[in-house]
């Protein structure tokens, strides 16, 4: 048994305007394999991934990926598709739109103070053990924060996570309610699975706040789905003690429990969480990257324990975001601001795409690296081997012209030609034969 799972990211950025122009101008560098011809902003890109406007956003998924290192990969190859579109847009018109990893801003109409901005996350999971043990992953989802949040200022307090500030409900359908765990279930693949989808995420610049963000939430999945993760206890008022833990930042974090008194938020995570996958990892066949996420998490949360927050001042987005935030002075910013607003200029060229920052810190050390240039080269050219991503993008290249649709698990081919879609649910083992077997199958409608 492989402790891999097929998972994925949406990143939505936030530009400020012309989001449609912007996927035009990505458009033209000939990145789009498939652009349906209903005028919808939606394009299949050419390392498998998809790009599309949703509420004025512009918002760039990977692909299929097997492990959290692949989503790593990937996701830095969506920022490089955005900073494209950038490029694109500014040769076309002469003005520069920048790009931003952000988790919220400021809503435009002004009928609330902030809009939501920021990453879903999508987990493939076996539908029934999934979807009867919804319980055990809401105190993971809000705990998990003090070493995935990806942190920020919130009406002027710094938080560890600034979405907490946006979840209305614990389990919800409908992406308005910002929900803890949404129930939206659209696998993509099939009646036996279903999507674990993580809809009030935070997208990170640092590789290794990803990394350990998809690593552990990979394996609490698994250790659920195999039976080594059976019960938690129930967090009281789970909402409130998101916001309250994000509001912390000394690191001495408790969390109050229903059935009475409360529990350090580290010692719950260990006792309820790293245990099980412990154990997991004992019993089953962990690779090395497993075994290197969950070394670092442990790592992390030692840090955290022993109140060395700063120790982790190069590797976890909430704590490089706020060292920066504490050291404004350093940089040099435009004179005559206030420092209120020098702190959120600095945190914005931090999480803009566009903006050389964040490469000058992992060029200084400042940010630790996980991913090489080369690897994100190879993402962002290339879907991931042997994936269903390597499938549409052969039908997309091949069959151009008799194409009407094309989604994760289906094409449409024109109506004319077949009216019935074409499905690939599974996402195993797509080797240039079984490709090649979907391929036939298509020509022989021709």
């Amino acid at each position: 048994m492989t402790l891999s799972m097929w998972q994925g990211a949406e990143q939505e950025f936030a530009t400020g305007s012309l989001p449609i122009e912007l996927f035009d101008a990505l458009g033209s560098k000939g990145v789009f394999v498939h652009k349906p011809d209903d005028g919808i902003p939606r394009a299949f890109l050419r390392n498998g991934g998809l790009c599309y406007i949703h509420s004025n956003l512009f918002e760039v998924c990977t692909p299929e990926c097997r492990t959290p290192m692949e989503v790593v990969a990937y996701d830095k190859a969506c920022e490089a598709y955005a900073r494209l579109a950038s490029w694109s847009f500014e040769e076309r018109t002469g003005q520069r739109i920048h790009f931003y990893k952000t988790n919220l801003a400021r809503d435009p109409k002004g009928e609330v103070p902030y809009t939501t901005v920021g990453s879903h996350e999508n987990y493939l999971v076996e539908r029934s053990s999934y979807l009867d043990n919804l319980d055990l992953l809401i105190p993971y989802m809000i705990l998990r924060q003090v070493f995935v949040g990806a942190g920020g200022y919130v009406d002027g307090k710094y938080m560890v996570s600034p979405r907490t500030i946006f979840p209305k409900k614990i389990f919800s359908e409908t992406s308005t309610d910002y929900p803890i765990l949404s129930t939206r279930d659209e696998s993509h693949a099939g009646e036996k699975y279903t999507r674990a989808h993580i809809v009030n995420g935070e997208g990170a610049r640092s590789d290794y706040t990803t990394f350990l963000k998809h690593g552990v939430t990979t394996y609490v999945l698994k250790a659920i789905e195999m039976g080594y993760l059976e019960s938690v206890p129930e967090i009281a008022e789970p909402i409130n003690s998101n916001r309250e833990i994000s509001l912390n930042l000394e690191g001495d974090w408790t969390v109050p429990l229903k059935a009475g008194g409360e529990m350090g938020v580290i010692d719950y995570i260990n006792a309820y969480y790293l245990d099980p996958i412990e154990r997991l990892f004992y019993a089953e066949a962990s690779s090395e990257e497993d075994r290197r996420a969950l070394s670092e998490v442990k790592w992390v949360l030692d840090k955290l324990e022993q109140g060395l927050i700063e120790s982790l001042d190069t590797s976890i987005e909430w704590v490089i975001k706020k060292k920066l935030a504490e050291n404004v002075g350093a940089y040099n910013l435009e004179g005559g601001m206030k420092k209120g607003e020098a702190r959120t200029t600095l945190l914005n060229q931090y999480m803009a795409v566009t903006d050389p920052l964040f490469d000058e810190l992992v060029e200084e050390r400042k940010v630790k690296a996980l991913i090489s240039e080369k690897v994100v080269e190879k993402s962002f050219l290339n879907p991931p081997v042997d994936s269903r991503g390597v499938l549409r993008v052969a039908l997309a290249g091949e069959f151009r012209d008799s194409i009407k649709s094309i989604s994760w698990a289906y094409i449409k081919l024109q109506p004319k030609i077949r009216y019935q879609p074409i499905e690939f649910n599974e996402l195993d083992g797509w080797t240039a034969k079984k490709v090649n077997g979907v391929l036939d199958q298509v020509r022989s409608y021709l």
